[in-house]
């Protein structure tokens, strides 16, 4: 409906999907790339969050890696199959999103199926950045790539992983006896106890052979519950509790897919093909990257509040819905 509305020309559905290969999918992936790019070149550098700011004087750029799953019409489930009996088409769209400016640093399309850990993208294993991940990423061997290449983590940790314990930097109990125990063990057999609501310790982690130091911090939740974090950034950067804290700035990557998904209707894809979806997925890419540039060129007031600004960049993604079928019309 969009497009006969913007270009006067009518076309059958089938017709329109047609037009969209897997090699125009994959312009589309450049041009939105590029769109990203712009919006990265015309932030203002002095624009991080002030809850970032000991990180990035210690990193090139703090990261969140995150996935989002789409459903899709059921003639698509034979190249994305879904976890639903009822529902067996769907997608998920991968991205590492830079926290300096909430826009993807590297993306990627796989069958909702896909783990994770899997789909990571390289990108998270850049030298001197942080990525923050769920329990979804949770890899030893990624870990050990991670610290090999000189990247950083920070990642919840599974009940059922149980490193080993190098050192005890915080925490009650006879920490000697602890060093060489696996983490479990130590927490069971009273050897290693809270501190003031904290544990703080050095571990060993290894896989096939491959073995490399981390850290594991538990912090106590809001509901006395222990919540614990897997990481290599160092205690001279991130205090025990700080870790917890820094850990909250992971869900700013759901504005990024609330705005996809209401903002340029990600939601609302009708096409079954791969082509067609990964052309239809970067239009909506282009068109919150055009939304962003406009936000940016218009100036911000400095006693504008974080929520004047949220309702701002909410209606210029809602009047750009549009942007999609006008780029697609030009196919």
């Amino acid at each position: 409906a969009n497009y006969i509305a913007l270009t006067g020309q009518r076309l059958s559905p089938s017709a329109f999907f047609e037009r969209f290969n897997h090699a125009f999918g994959q312009l589309m992936r450049e041009v939105a790339s590029r769109a990203v790019q712009a919006v990265r070149e015309a932030a203002c550098e002095d624009k991080p969050f002030n809850e970032l700011g000991t990180l990035l004087e210690e990193l090139s750029d703090v990261q969140v890696a995150d996935s989002t799953c789409q459903l899709l019409r059921r003639l698509a489930a034979d190249w994305a199959p879904s976890t639903s009996q009822t529902r067996p088409a769907a997608f998920k769209w991968h991205a590492l999103v830079s926290l300096r400016d909430e826009m993807p640093v590297a993306d990627g399309m796989t069958p909702q199926r896909t783990q994770d850990t899997r789909a990571l993208p390289e990108e998270a294993l850049t030298p001197g950045t942080l990525t923050f991940m769920d329990l979804g990423y949770t890899d030893t061997g990624r870990f050990l790539d991670a610290i090999e290449a000189g990247a950083h983590f920070l990642v919840r940790l599974k009940a059922q992983h149980a490193p080993k314990v190098l050192r005890v930097h915080a925490g009650k109990g006879e920490r000697v006896r602890a060093r060489g125990m696996r983490l479990t063990d130590a927490l069971l057999q009273g050897m290693l106890r809270e501190e003031g609501g904290v544990i703080d310790v050095d571990v060993q982690l290894e896989k096939q052979g491959r073995t490399a130091s981390a850290r594991v911090v538990a912090v106590q939740g809001p509901e006395g519950e222990r919540r614990w974090y897997l990481t290599t950034v160092g205690r001279d950067v991130l205090t025990a509790l700080e870790v917890a804290e820094a850990y909250r700035l992971r869900w700013r990557v759901e504005l990024l897919f609330k705005a996809l998904k209401s903002g340029v209707g990600l939601t609302a894809l009708r096409a079954t093909r791969p082509g067609a979806v990964l052309s239809l997925v970067y239009a909506k890419v282009i068109a919150l990257a055009l939304s962003r540039l406009l936000e940016l060129s218009m100036p911000q007031k400095e006693d504008a509040s974080g929520q004047q600004q949220a309702t701002g960049r909410l209606a210029l993604v809602l009047a750009l819905t549009r942007c999609a079928p006008l780029l697609l019309s030009h196919a």
